[in-house]
């Protein structure tokens, strides 16, 4: 694509994890062996985005991928290709001018694994055999989550892993959890809001939000952020 900005994301699997900047954890959640919730599609997961969330730039930040699956079960079949149309749709971060393009082998890379190879590759973040995380080039999605959801959850199982792969992948295009989990209680959370553990009033939500987009849409947040304290 002409004027296309390429930045190679490298997921490596040495990764670092679930922190309250990196991860979709937080102090006090149950167990994720809950009964899942109904994998049927939601209305969020069928809304189309909201006006004025179009990319902002010309040229898209390209960020290459990969994706290694380290659990062999039914109810995480098909899960590499669930990843790479949540990160195509258009309601998701390209809106934001990011390219995210699935490749054999690169660094950057989002790994499906339970919860102990998580915790080990989200050192020296505690993702305690629960958690999600980023840290550096490795997105580490605990498989128990994405096999159930978590009870905190109000939406469908589908929305949620959805809304796991565009949390975490968030963190890795530098994005933050933001100050106020539930800016707007009624209303759908920002996607980098703590939605396994709190909506704080909020309804769940699998897509960036408009603000999040346009804040994305800025490109002056570095790729793959580090452990942060």
């Amino acid at each position: 694509m002409h004027g296309r900005l390429l930045l190679a994301a490298f997921l490596a699997v040495s990764c670092s994890g679930a922190s309250p900047h990196h991860g979709d954890g937080a102090q006090g959640e149950e167990s994720p062996n809950a009964r899942p919730p109904s994998v049927e599609p939601s209305q969020s997961d069928d809304q189309s985005p909201p006006a004025g969330t179009t990319k902002e730039t010309e040229s898209p930040v390209v960020v290459e991928y990969m994706l290694v699956r380290r659990v062999d079960d039914s109810a995480t079949a098909g899960w590499a290709r669930f990843v790479e149309t949540t990160l195509e749709d258009r309601r998701g971060w390209e809106r934001a001018d990011f390219d995210l393009v699935r490749k054999p082998q690169t660094r950057f890379r989002v790994v499906l694994a339970e919860g102990a190879a998580v915790d080990r590759l989200c050192l020296p973040y505690e993702t305690r055999g629960l958690y999600s995380c980023q840290n550096g080039p490795v997105v580490a999605l605990n498989a128990d989550r994405w096999r159930t959801a978590t009870p905190q959850w109000t939406g469908t199982l589908t929305g949620y892993r959805k809304m796991l792969v565009n949390h975490e992948v968030g963190h890795l295009l530098g994005q933050h959890h933001p100050e106020i989990q539930c800016p707007d209680p009624g209303h759908p959370a920002p996607v980098m809001a703590q939605q396994s553990t709190e909506l704080n009033g909020c309804k769940p939500n699998p897509w960036p939000l408009p603000h999040e987009i346009r804040r994305a849409a800025r490109h002056d947040l570095p790729l793959a952020p580090p452990f942060e304290e």
